[in-house]
Order: structure tokens, then sequence, then C-alpha cells
């Protein structure tokens, strides 16, 4: 089966190009005059057949501006996409759109959740790049026996001599054709009265996130098409899986595609009537890979060094008092880090527990300090009181400093039998020593099997 191709405008860059002869050579010259005609002849012929192929298939009372069937049953539009490419998945700020669709009863009950549904709904940017291909079966561009059975391709401006689909996409936040080299927009015309509209475009859509578990998170993003002014009764979008190509090294940043699903389903809006929509659903599961060395590992060393703190002498208050700020700061600063690049939500993100419990146990070691401290106070002041009663009565109270430091450092009482040592600052540092790993090796315990399931 041949094919033509009938373009809306003929160039004249050969003309300009032959122009530039050499007159000293006369035959050189007479050579491409000939030559020159024969592309004028050509470029006439194929626009004299172009408009013979239409003459023979297109009635003259035929209007691109009514839909096929129109008396009939409603024109199915069959869908075909191939995914080139999808850009970045990024969180933005929350969206204001407040349009809702449902469902017919005949297929749901219940509203259907396309983004976006309300204020208080943070979306992510969705790109993708893709051919979008479309076909349909209009009766009145079937060839008749005597017209030509050749494949028509139409560029440009002849396009718009032939009716095609008002398909859009719901929710779509940005779009634009490709144009380079030429426009990326072709209509095909076959003899039996298949048309195929190809387009190539690259469109931005809005999807819903849920990011009680970011970043371990899984999210779904849709590509729902319709029509704009027929409804169901008038045009039919159908599509399925093997409709739907991605191109086998689609790379996405941030995220792996785990996998896509398509619909067809049915939109009401009110007192326009029930509108045919085809769906595509894509699951997408979020690398933690990137995560885990700038959030989670750096967030856990920042905890052991906090706890190393324990093994410092508790005398020793300036390194203890500097190493539990430090820490402090440097978590409270990760987490505001992290808040400004996500979107304000109502609820807590795993990543938020995470570095909340991180900020607890650092300031657990901190508070820790600050009991050993005045466990050291009471210590010395017990010493002090017990030592003072032991000089008898009679004896002056006021007793020199260097006996109460010889006192601290070796001088003893006896303990009578059940005597209970009281807590001190080094035994307050024992305890810690273990039981902080202890209890954040319990959180990593729970945290990760829950927020990973």
């Amino acid at each position: 089966m041949a094919l033509l191709n009938c373009a809306g405008k003929v160039s004249s860059a050969p003309s300009r190009a032959f122009n530039q002869g050499n007159s000293g050579n006369k035959r050189a010259m007479a050579t491409r005059t000939w030559i020159l005609y024969a592309v004028i002849l050509w470029t006439s012929d194929k626009s004299r057949v172009c408009g013979q192929l239409l003459s023979g298939r297109v009635a003259d009372d035929y209007e691109p501006s009514i839909r096929p069937n129109t008396t009939g049953s409603a024109v199915d539009v069959r869908l075909h996409l191939y995914i080139e490419s999808m850009g970045t998945i990024k969180e933005s700020t929350m969206v204001t759109s407040k349009r809702r669709a449902t469902l017919t009863s005949a297929q749901r009950t219940h509203t259907v959740k396309s983004p976006p549904i309300n204020s208080s709904t943070p979306t992510q940017d969705f790109t993708i790049t893709m051919w979008f291909r479309q076909f349909w079966q209009d009766p009145r561009l079937v060839a008749n026996a005597s017209a030509s059975q050749e494949v028509v391709n139409f560029k440009g401006d002849r396009m718009s001599l032939i009716w095609t689909p008002d398909v859009f996409f719901l929710f779509e936040k940005d779009s634009k054709f490709h144009d380079v080299t030429v426009p990326n927009r072709m209509l095909r015309l076959y003899p039996n009265g298949t048309v195929l509209l190809s387009t190539r475009l690259s469109i931005t859509l809005a999807c819903n996130m849920e990011l009680a578990n970011f970043p371990m998170d899984t999210q779904e993003c849709q590509m729902i098409m319709m029509s704009y002014a027929y409804n169901s009764n008038e045009m039919t979008l159908t599509i399925n899986d093997a409709s739907l190509e991605i191109d086998t090294d689609l790379r996405i940043p941030r995220f792996h595609l785990n996998e896509y699903k398509t619909a067809v389903t049915e939109f009401s809006y009110g007192p326009t009537g029930n509108y045919s929509a085809a769906k595509v659903t894509f699951s997408f599961r979020r690398h933690l890979q990137s995560y885990i060395l700038t959030v989670y590992i750096p967030s856990s060393l920042i905890v052991i060094i906090a706890w190393l703190s324990f093994w410092i002498d508790a005398k020793a208050a300036p390194a203890r008092v500097s190493l539990g700020i430090t820490t402090v700061l440097t978590i409270t600063t990760m987490t505001a880090g992290m808040q400004e690049t996500m979107p304000l939500v109502t609820y807590a993100k795993a990543l938020d527990v995470w570095l909340a419990l991180c900020l607890l146990f650092v300031f657990l070691s901190l508070m820790e300090y600050a009991c050993a401290n005045y466990l050291i106070i009471v210590e010395n002041n017990r010493k002090l009181k017990n030592y003072t009663k032991k000089l008898g009565n009679g004896i002056n109270e006021k007793v020199d400093h260097m006996r109460v430091f010889e006192f601290h450092y070796g001088l003893g009482v006896s303990r009578r039998p059940g005597y209970r040592e009281p807590l001190t600052a080094d035994k307050l540092d024992r305890i810690f020593r273990y039981s902080f790993p202890a209890l954040f090796v319990v959180f990593n315990v729970i945290y990760w099997p829950f927020y990973l399931r």
C-alpha cells in the first residue's frame, strides 16, 4: 500500500538553490533549469494528487467541525501511548483547586479521588514526554471504488480539513507541543476510513501525595484523558495495557516505576452529562538510598556522639556541656533543613519521627549530665555532712577544706548492715552507657519494620 505525504506548504528552498548558477557555463545552466522545471512539475503534481485524493474521499458537504456518526453510535477513539521519558517528580506547595468529579452509579458510588481535591492536599509535579496517538473510524472518509487506495499523511494546515477528537488531560498544570525540527504532529488517513492522529508532547500533571511513610513511600499518580465537549453518548475513549508502551531505558530521578495499569471509566459533570475517560495509573517507589546517606546515617552518628559523652568524666563540665549542646543544635538544624524542602502536612512523616527521636536521644544525653552534675553536688554535701558528724560533739563544725578533700578521696566511715549505696554521678553514667544504645537499638527494631512493611 502506497503512502503519500500532503504537507500544508511547499518550500521555496530549491528555487533559491538553483538560482545560484555559473552564468558562464550555459550547458550547466540549461541542466539546472530543466531540473528546476521538473521539481516544480513534481510539486504541482503532488499537490494535485493530494487534492484528488481528498476529493475522492471527502464529500463536498464534509464538515470537519462535526463528529462522525452524528446519527448513530458514539465514535470510539482508541488511545495508544508511548512514554519516552519522565521528569523529576518533585513535591510542591499546597494546591487550591476544589474541583471534584464523581463516577456514575453504574460503576462506583464513592467520590473519585483525583488530584487536586482540596486545599489541604499536597501535590507533586509529574512530567511526561510521550507520543500520544489516537485512532478512530470516520465513515465519511472511506475511499470508494474509484478513489485512490493510498494511505495519506496530512501535516500542517491540511490537518484542519479532518475532524479530530478534543481530548484533554484532567488536572493538567502545564504542557507543550514539540516543534524541532518540524512540528511533531501528523494525521494519517487510511482507505477504510481509519484515521490516526499522532502528537509528541510534554505534559505536567498534578498528583496527590500521601507522605506518612516518607521517604519509604510509594506514590500513585494518575493521567486521566477525556473529551472536553463530547459526552459518552457522542464519543468514548478506549485504552488497555497493551496500548501503553514505556521506553526500556526510562530512568526517573529519586523514584522507581513499580508498575502501571490502565482503566476506562466515566465521570459525571452535572448538567453536561457523563464523559468517557481513559485513566493510566503509575506506581512509583521512592529511592531510599540517598536519604540513608544524607539523613539516617549522619543523624545516627550524632546519636552515637551523644552516647560517647557518658564516657567522659562527669566533672569535666566544659566537655560534656559543649558536646551535648552541639549534638542538639545539629539535629535541630538537620530537621529544619528537611522541613524547608517538604510541603506542610497535618501529620507526622516517617522522617519526622526519626529526627524527633534522634533529637530526643541527644537531648536526653544533655539532661543526663544535668542530673549527674546535681548528683555530684548532693554527694559532696552529703560527705561533708557525714564527716562533720564524725568529729563528735564539742568540736567546731567548721572543717578546713583540706581535710574534707582528704575524706572525700580516702577517708570513709563504716557502713551498717543493710545500708544502700546512694545513686552517684558515676553510677548514672554507667547506667546510661548501656541503656542508651540499647534503647536506640530497640527504636530501630520497631521503626524500620513498621515503615518498610
